[in-house]
């Protein structure tokens, strides 16, 4: 029991209560503002537009004190200040599920050392780090827009596919024959999937953005990703949809939910144990 105690208080001590893991929620927090931006402003196709924040209702400038994240939200009862409309409950939830994101993943690739009473960054750890955020950023923005309109835009998913160019020459890890592969077989084997699908059902069964989705993650995890993401996102959206249409109480078996979120999911699931999903496939 001591030896548990023990245990708990170093992660408590090193990471729950560790300064840098405040830095990072807020970092997370305050990015994951931006990130609704452009979720909002990518399928308008207007992510440079010079304008400040707005209501989306009656169209006036938000003033920067009601930009906080989370507690903005919390602040005004989830409703806008300036014409008392319903504010969107997506807006505190990206910025939480970044922040968050932000903490695992410096838990998971912590990079600033302490020795000897010294403080010094572990540079390919670093460069871990922020591969993983820029992965995971991309992701959420994509699956929430993918929720939202069921698109998943060419900005993420080609611009993840071309962004696996810098990663294979930068990241200590990735290789450039895995990350290619990764890619191919990314691409490939879901769009052989939905071409049968479509030749034998006459109907489309994976959109096409899914498929970009998995061939941008094989290019930043490499080949050995592909499959264990299809697996986990498979069961989550067997999951996932089935208590859908039993909460709905619909009385057929065809709903349209989108695939990107769970590939998502499952991408990060990878990210975070890696080796250990192909362990336990390989064994199944």
């Amino acid at each position: 029991m001591q030896d548990i105690y023990s245990l708990y208080s170093y992660y408590a001590l090193n990471y729950v209560f560790n300064g840098y893991s405040v830095f990072f929620f807020a970092l997370g927090a305050f990015l994951g503002s931006f990130y609704n931006v452009l979720i909002f402003r990518l399928p308008e196709k207007a992510v440079f537009a010079k304008k400040r924040s707005h209501c989306r209702h009656c169209n006036k400038m938000i003033p920067f004190y009601l930009n906080v994240p989370i507690l903005s939200w919390l602040f005004l009862r989830g409703k806008t200040a300036c014409c008392k409309k319903p504010l969107s409950i997506q807006y505190p939830l990206v910025e939480l599920a970044t922040a968050i994101l932000f903490v695992m993943i410096y838990w998971h690739s912590p990079f600033i050392e302490y020795t000897n009473g010294h403080y010094s960054i572990e540079w390919r750890a670093l460069i871990r780090f922020i591969h993983q955020i820029m992965f995971a950023s991309l992701l959420l923005i994509g699956s929430v827009i993918d929720l939202r309109l069921k698109i998943l835009p060419n900005e993420i998913t080609l611009g993840m596919v071309g962004l696996s160019v810098i990663w294979i020459v930068i990241h200590p890890e990735l290789q450039w024959h895995a990350s290619l592969l990764g890619i191919l077989f990314g691409g490939g084997i879901p769009y052989l999937v939905a071409w049968t699908y479509w030749i034998i059902r006459k109907k489309q069964g994976l959109g096409m953005g899914d498929v970009k989705l998995l061939a941008g993650i094989g290019g930043w995890l490499g080949y050995q990703a592909i499959l264990p993401t299809i697996f986990t996102a498979s069961i989550l959206g067997s999951f996932i949809g089935t208590a859908v249409l039993i909460i709905q109480k619909r009385s057929h078996l065809q709903y349209e939910l989108p695939f990107g979120p769970f590939l998502s999911i499952g991408a990060m699931i990878y990210v975070f144990t890696g080796q250990h999903i192909i362990t336990l496939l390989a064994n199944m």
